[in-house]
């Protein structure tokens, strides 16, 4: 089977830093090439994978997350419009498409939807259904329940969690004597609350922030730097904007713990897999899909409260490391996804 992979044009895949769906494409298309597949890909120009690469543009013009608004949705429209001509010149069986983008192309496509239910996604999910071929897949039980719930002629052909190289990650049960918070700088990742929460608990908390948009960078000016401020100098605070994925991996081995205060329905968390495979657990609200990542009791806790988290830290010792690692080899490795996906896109191709 020949598969065209098609990705976002901002960040390189793998990300060198902060990117999730970058982490589930480069993890696909690697697993579909480890499953025998023919796969090429279409992305930024920096990307790394192991299959003819089609890359958006060659020059040194430099376009990403911080670029205007204009000239991103100009790029974007440019980049994705030659993505699938060329995959349809190429004469693929397939296109794996992960922007939410409506083609005119007679192949079939497959579009995973990153977003959370709202309006606009809807809307853009109902466009994109219009055509003959078109096939929506969820990355969690939770996300298609609230899509369907909104509009009843939202069909998903399936969903498929995103899944991780669980072995190219190291792990570690020696823990150091701080927890862990990681995202990108916005209302919904709940930081206030995880600080809140740290404050209390009288833990040290690390946090790595994504701050590259102006609204980003404005958020944590604004509401979350003099949080931090206003709490007593014997706590342990730390706060990392944007680093290098070896030094993020590197702070989930040594945490004791990572903290997720999501105030949103969050479709998928990457980070949780990422920590349970360094052997650090995860305490999560019980929101979006935390309770179908985390494992509660055995590799970290889903809680429904401010208090109940605080409970949660106290016993987090009572979670072993090696559960957390196994939990995410059994259940989340790349192969598992990628084979998921590969059924999906014969049962497609099968159908008249």
């Amino acid at each position: 089977m020949k598969i065209a992979v098609v990705a976002p044009p901002w960040i390189p895949v793998p990300p060198p830093k902060y990117g999730g769906i970058e982490i589930v494409v480069w993890n696909l298309v690697e697993g579909l090439r480890e499953l025998g597949e023919e796969v090429i890909f279409f992305g930024h120009k920096d990307s790394k994978v192991s299959c003819p690469f089609y890359p958006y543009t060659k020059s040194p013009i430099h376009f990403g997350m911080d670029s205007p608004a204009d000239e991103k949705s100009f790029v974007r429209e440019l980049a994705l419009k030659y993505a699938f001509s060329r995959a349809g010149y190429e004469k693929v069986d397939i296109i794996h498409d992960h922007t939410m983008f409506k083609s005119t192309v007679s192949t079939p496509v497959v579009h995973t939807i990153y977003s959370t239910a709202t309006e606009g996604a809807l809307m853009q999910c109902l466009e994109l259904l219009k055509g003959e071929r078109e096939y929506l897949v969820a990355i969690s039980n939770r996300q298609k329940e609230l899509y369907t719930t909104l509009n009843q002629n939202i069909k998903f052909a399936d969903f498929v969690h995103p899944s991780i190289n669980v072995k190219a990650i190291k792990w570690s049960d020696k823990k150091e004597d701080f927890f862990l918070c990681i995202g990108r700088a916005s209302w919904e990742k709940g930081f206030d609350t995880i600080i809140r929460i740290a404050a209390r608990a009288k833990i040290g908390l690390i946090m790595a922030v994504k701050t590259i948009e102006e609204e980003e960078e404005e958020y944590m000016r604004k509401e979350i730097e003099p949080l931090i401020a206003k709490h007593p100098k014997d706590l342990l605070f730390q706060l990392h904007h944007e680093i290098p994925r070896e030094s993020l991996l590197d702070l989930l081995r040594r945490a004791k713990c990572t903290l997720t205060g999501d105030k949103w329905e969050q479709p998928f968390g990457i980070v949780m897999l990422e920590s349970m495979a360094c052997g650090t657990p995860v305490i999560a609200f019980r929101k979006g899909s935390a309770p179908e990542i985390i494992k509660d009791r055995e590799t970290g806790f889903v809680v429904n409260t401010e208090d109940e988290m605080l409970e949660a830290i106290k016993k987090i010792d009572s979670i072993k490391p090696e559960n957390c690692r196994k939990y995410v080899e059994e259940n989340f490795s790349r192969k598992r996804m990628a084979k998921k996906y590969l059924d999906l896109y014969k049962d497609i191709i099968s159908r008249k």
